[in-house]
C-alpha cells in the first residue's frame, strides 16, 4: 500500500449548464474515513468521480490527484459486482487484473471475504447475492489489492443492520492498515461513525469536519418542545419547524433570537444540524409547500385494527420464510418493519395486502380477508416507487388520481407541473419519492404502507416528509414503515423486528434495547486498538473515533488492550442497530 493524501481547492464540475460541483474544497488524509453525505443529485458521486479519474480536473488547484489505478479501489453505488460471475469468480478476476500472485490472492480474499461473512458463499452467482451481500462483495473487490485510496459510492444504502457492522468492519479495517478511505452516504448515522465528513447540498459544500465540529458550528439556534405542548402546534405550520417522534424542533437562523414561549434549546444533533445547514440554503420551497400543513385526514377512520396478521406462516417447499409471525396496525398508529434482506418483510407485506395467502394463520385487512375493495382503502409506496418513467410528473398524479376516482390536489398539482412535462426518469430521486407518496396518499387511505420511503433523500426532505407523516398519523390513518435507516425506525411509535422469517423484538426503541450493551473504548489511536481486536477475534465497529463492540464482555475487550496506553472501557447501552446485529446473532445460534 502507497499511502494517499489529497488536498482539493475550488473544484468545480459542469455537465452543459448544470453545476455538478461548485468550488469544493477539502482534504482526504491516510488512516481516516470520510463521509460525503447529502441527498441524489447533492455531488456526493461527482465528488469520487474527481478523486478517482474518472472526470477530467477542471477550475481546480489539487495535490496527489491523479492518484495512480494501482493504488486505486473504487465501488460504484451500482456495487460494482460482475453478477455472471460466482464470487470467487469475481475476486479471481480482479487478482489478475491488479496482479496479485496467485498465494497472495487466496489469503488476502480468504481475509476479507470471512470478515464480510460471504466465505460460505463463493460458489454463487453474484447475481444470486442479496443487496447487501453484493455490496459487500463490492467493497471486497475494492479493497482486494489493499490500495492507498479506497472511494465507496453508497456501500450501505439499503442494507441491514447486521450486513452494514460487516461492511464497517471492512471499511474501518482499511483504514486502519493506512489507507484514505471516503464514502458517500445519505444515512447520517453512518456519517457520525466517520472520523471527519462533508456536507453537501446542490453541489454546494454546506459544512465540513469531524462529526462534532460539524455540530459545534450549527448556524443560528434550534429550539425543542414536546409535541403535547400548547407551543409545538402553534408551529408546526412554519417551513423551519420539523417533527422527529414526540419532539419538535424549530430553527431560528439568527445566533441571537430569543427563546420562543415554551421551547428549549436542543442538544447538539447531526440530523438536526443537517436540516438547519440546508433551510439556510435551500431556495426551493416546493416540497416544503406541498408536505406542511397537518397531513392527509383519512376518508374514513376505522375501528379497531386496521391490518392484522395472527400466527402467520408462509412456506415454499420446505423453506419456511414467515414462521408464527404476528403483527398489527391501528388507526393513527406508525408501526416499523424491520430486518435484514430474506427476513421476511416482503413476503409479510404481500400476506398483509392480500397478494399471497399464508400456509398456516390469518391476515385480515380492516377486520376480514383481503378483498380488492379492501385494497382501495390502502396507499402503497413500493422501494421501486411504482411510478411510470415515460410519463412526466403530472401525468403519474392525474394516472394514479384517476384509478382511485379522486382529483389531484391543488398543492401537489402545482408541485408536479413545477417539473413540466419531461419523463420524470431524469428527476432526483427524493423528488419521486415524494412524487410516489402524493400518488399514494392522493385518496387520503385509512392505511399508508411505505417501504424504504426516504432512500435519497436530504435530512430536510426527510423531515418534511416524516412531519407529513406525524400529522397523517395524528389524523387517524395508520403506518406500516419498512426501513433501514435506524433514525428513520426511531420515528416510530413501535418496532416489529423480523429475524430469518421469526419475531425476534417488539416494542418501543427504549424496550428493544434495554436488555442490550456495547462496550464502548476511547483511545487516541483507534486504529491500534482496532487491529488487536481484530487479531483477537472481536469484531469491533468504527464510531468516529471511538470503537464499539456490541454484545462485547468488557473484561475480554480490556484484557486484548492492556498493552496499549490510555484506553479507556466501558459497557453503555446497545444502540438499536447494534441491538438488531445482537438479535440477529442470538437467533442464528
Amino acid at each position: 500500500m502507497i499511502p494517499v493524501s489529497v488536498r482539493m481547492k475550488q473544484a468545480s464540475v459542469r455537465f452543459g449548464e448544470r453545476i455538478a460541483l461548485d468550488s469544493f474544497t477539502g482534504t482526504f488524509t491516510p488512516g481516516a474515513v470520510t463521509a460525503l453525505i447529502g441527498g441524489d443529485g447533492a455531488g456526493k458521486t461527482t465528488l469520487l468521480k474527481l478523486l478517482a479519474g474518472r472526470l477530467a480536473l477542471s477550475s481546480v488547484e489539487s495535490e496527489g490527484l491523479p492518484v495512480d489505478r494501482g493504488n486505486l479501489g473504487y465501488q460504484p453505488a451500482d456495487s460494482g459486482v460482475w453478477r455472471d460471475l460466482s464470487v470467487a469468480e469475481n475476486v479471481e478476476f480482479v487478482a489478475r487484473s491488479y496482479g496479485l500472485d496467485s498465494e497472495q490472492a487466496r489469503v488476502r480474499s480468504a481475509e476479507l471475504l470471512a470478515r464480510a461473512g460471504l466465505d460460505h458463499v463463493t460458489d454463487r452467482l453474484a447475481g444470486r447475492l442479496s443487496g447487501g451481500m453484493r455490496r459487500k462483495l463490492g467493497v471486497v473487490l475494492a479493497t482486494l489489492h489493499q490500495p492507498g485510496l479506497v472511494l465507496l459510492d453508497e456501500p450501505t444504502t439499503g442494507v441491514d443492520p447486521i450486513s452494514r457492522a460487516e461492511l464497517w468492519s471492512l471499511i474501518a479495517g482499511a483504514a486502519a492498515d493506512g489507507a484514505t478511505v471516503v464514502f458517500a452516504t445519505t444515512y447520517l448515522d453512518e456519517a457520525e461513525r466517520a472520523t471527519s465528513l462533508f456536507l453537501l447540498g446542490e453541489g454546494k459544500l454546506l459544512a465540513a469536519g469531524s462529526p462534532d465540529e460539524v455540530i459545534a458550528r450549527t448556524p443560528g439556534k434550534i429550539w425543542q418542545v414536546p409535541m403535547a405542548d400548547d407551543a409545538a402546534r402553534r408551529e408546526l405550520g412554519s417551513t423551519t419547524t420539523w417533527r422527529r417522534a414526540d419532539t419538535v424542533y424549530r430553527w431560528e437562523p439568527s445566533p441571537n433570537a430569543t427563546v420562543p414561549e415554551g421551547f428549549t434549546a436542543a442538544p447538539g444533533d447531526l440530523e438536526n444540524t443537517s436540516i438547519a445547514l440546508l433551510l439556510r440554503e435551500n431556495t426551493d420551497t416546493r416540497d416544503a409547500a406541498v408536505l406542511s400543513g397537518s397531513g392527509n385526514t383519512p376518508a374514513a377512520v376505522s375501528d379497531g385494527l386496521i391490518v392484522e396478521a395472527s400466527e402467520v406462516t408462509r412456506r415454499y417447499g420446505s423453506f419456511t420464510a414467515l414462521d408464527a409471525v404476528s403483527l398489527s396496525v391501528a388507526p393513527g398508529e406508525i408501526v416499523g418493519l424491520l430486518g435484514g434482506n430474506g427476513a421476511g418483510k416482503t413476503t409479510l407485506m404481500r400476506i398483509l395486502l392480500g397478494l399471497e395467502t399464508p400456509t398456516a394463520g390469518r391476515a385480515t385487512l380492516f377486520g376480514s380477508e383481503p378483498t380488492l375493495e379492501a385494497r382501495r382503502r390502502i396507499g402503497y409506496v413500493a422501494q421501486g416507487l411504482g411510478l411510470y418513467p415515460s410519463l412526466s410528473a403530472i401525468e403519474n398524479l392525474e394516472f394514479a388520481a384517476s384509478v382511485n376516482g379522486v382529483a389531484v390536489s391543488d398543492q401537489a398539482r402545482r408541485f408536479a407541473e413545477g417539473f413540466g412535462r419531461s419523463p420524470i426518469e431524469s428527476l432526483p430521486l427524493g423528488a419521486k419519492r415524494i412524487l410516489a407518496y402524493l400518488a399514494a396518499s392522493g385518496h387520503r387511505p385509512e392505511l399508508l404502507v411505505l417501504d424504504e420511503p426516504t432512500s435519497g433523500m436530504d435530512a430536510l426532505t426527510r423531515a418534511r416528509l416524516w412531519k407529513n407523516l406525524r400529522d397523517s398519523a395524528d389524523n387517524g390513518t395508520g403506518i406500516l414503515v419498512t426501513t433501514h435507516y435506524m433514525q428513520e425506525a426511531q420515528q416510530c411509535d413501535r418496532l416489529v423486528i423480523l429475524t430469518s422469517g421469526r419475531v425476534t423484538a417488539e416494542g418501543t426503541v427504549a424496550d428493544i434495547t434495554a436488555p442490550h450493551t456495547s462496550v464502548s473504548v476511547t483511545t487516541e489511536h483507534w486504529e491500534d486498538a482496532f487491529i488487536r481486536l481484530r487479531a483477537a477475534g472481536v469484531a469491533a465497529l468504527l464510531n468516529g473515533r471511538t470503537l464499539r463492540v456490541p454484545g462485547g464482555d468488557r473484561d475480554q475487550v480490556a484484557a486484548v488492550l492492556a498493552p496499549l496506553e490510555s484506553v479507556t472501557v466501558t459497557t453503555q447501552r446497545a444502540t438499536l442497530d447494534e441491538t438488531m446485529m445482537l438479535v440477529g446473532r442470538q437467533s442464528s445460534e
